[in-house]
């Protein structure tokens, strides 16, 4: 697979990260944690900051 859609978030799907954010994943998670360090704004797949893991709870 070569992309998703984020507004349909697939939790099945294997290595979403890059499916969805590509090889901008790590430097959008440095933004999330600089501007919601908490994650107040999250979903499923939702970017994760920086500081937190990128397993899923």
């Amino acid at each position: 697979m070569n992309g998703a859609y984020v507004n349909v978030p697939n939790i099945a799907q294997q290595d979403w990260e890059t499916a969805y954010w590509g090889s901008n994943f790590d430097r959008l998670r440095e933004i999330k944690a600089k501007y919601d360090p908490y994650n107040v704004f999250q979903y499923e797949q939702s970017i994760p900051p920086a500081s937190r893991s990128r397993e899923r709870a």
